[in-house]
């Protein structure tokens, strides 16, 4: 896994924190990205937070949802670069913990890269899984998605 200390990847990094308005609603931070894996943090303002005061389950849905966009533009940057657009297709949730204080979420691929890539040039779309956990500073698991992502040309 990359740490992202290099201004070479300030691009990328810029491409997952500020992806979308929502994405920046709840500022994320970009730790680390490649191998497959995009991991980021977030400490949700009050103003995202539930009645219990940890981060709403809507909160930890979207900041999921941004790291499994992350890991997207990750392993497929150059498709990116030329205009794909990663988007989410479904997904299924199960929070397992109150979250409370920051959280981090960590996505990985799960897909088959060179059928997504065959796909893409075929079809200009493809769809593949990607796995999230979303976990507390102290490692417990507040949240698992399964998501079936999409890159789509349009």
């Amino acid at each position: 896994m990359t740490s992202l200390d290099d201004a070479a990847d300030a691009d990328l990094t810029a491409l997952v924190e500020k992806g979308s308005p929502f994405a920046r609603t709840l500022g994320p931070r970009l730790v680390s990205l490649g191998d497959g894996q995009a991991v980021i943090e977030v400490e949700a303002p009050e103003s995202l937070h539930n009645h219990v005061g940890g981060p709403h389950a809507a909160t930890l849905f979207g900041f999921a949802e941004t790291a499994a966009a992350g890991v997207v533009v990750s392993v497929f940057e150059d498709l990116v670069r030329e205009g794909a657009i990663p988007l989410i297709k479904s997904a299924e949730i199960v929070y397992t913990a109150i979250a409370q204080g920051p959280v981090t979420a960590t996505a990985t691929f799960t897909g088959d890269e060179a059928g997504v890539r065959a796909s893409m040039a075929e079809r200009g779309v493809a769809v593949f899984p990607v796995e999230i956990s979303v976990t507390t500073t102290d490692g417990t698991e507040t949240a698992r998605m399964h998501a079936q992502m999409a890159l789509k040309r349009f």
